[in-house]
């Protein structure tokens, strides 16, 4: 969704600037450059991060012992949890109009923090720099196939999904969502997400 956004600001953008300054007819069209993701925390050689549907659980790569970051957490203590492991936060926004109600943001990379009423209510994971640092337990992560993660947890298509090719995994309510890129077994998963989310349903 981001990245669907930011091609538009781009052409916007393009549309605005000065004939004189533009390329030749003849030429490639030129992507903006992708910052690189940063997980540079503190803590980002010895503590991984678990997507999970109660939260975020820290996990130390060392002796496997996890930590849940749980959704009702206050803001302050999200973000600097995540921070440790992701570095310095990219930005914090605010919607009023999502369908949960106005929420506040804080993105790390690949990785948006969801806030209402100053507390952590949920996550979203993106298919951007940095969503590679994420994974559920059982490893599924941003690019596994349908199938393979078919293989590993329960996985529930969202029949009639506003949002595509919806799904969740696991059962009861410690499940995640995400979308598939397309249709089929072979289709990746393109976002994952947990928690309350600004979707338009």
């Amino acid at each position: 969704m981001r990245n669907l956004t930011t091609l538009v600001l781009i052409g916007l953008l393009a549309a605005c600037k000065p004939a004189a300054d533009s390329a030749p007819a003849d030429s490639d069209p030129v992507a903006p450059p992708v910052p690189e993701a940063k997980a540079d925390g503190p803590a980002a050689a010895t503590t991984g991060v678990a997507l999970d549907g109660e939260g975020l659980r820290f996990v130390d790569k060392a002796s496997g012992k996890a930590s849940l970051l749980a959704f009702g957490v206050p803001r302050a203590q999200a973000e600097e949890a995540l921070a440790r492991v992701a570095g310095t936060l990219d930005d914090r926004s605010t919607n009023e109009e999502c369908g949960a109600g106005p929420m506040d943001f804080t993105r790390f990379d690949a990785m948006t923090l969801n806030f209402q009423g100053g507390k952590f209510v949920g996550w979203f994971l993106g298919n951007e720099p940095g969503a590679d640092q994420y994974s559920t337990l059982s490893g599924i992560a941003i690019g596994t196939a349908r199938a393979k993660a078919a293989e590993s947890v329960t996985l529930v298509m969202m029949e009639d999904s506003t949002l595509g090719e919806e799904f969740s995994l696991g059962s009861g309510d410690n499940t995640v969502g995400g979308m598939f890129a397309a249709p089929g077994d072979a289709a990746k998963i393109d976002a994952l997400f947990a928690g309350a989310n600004c979707f338009a349903r």
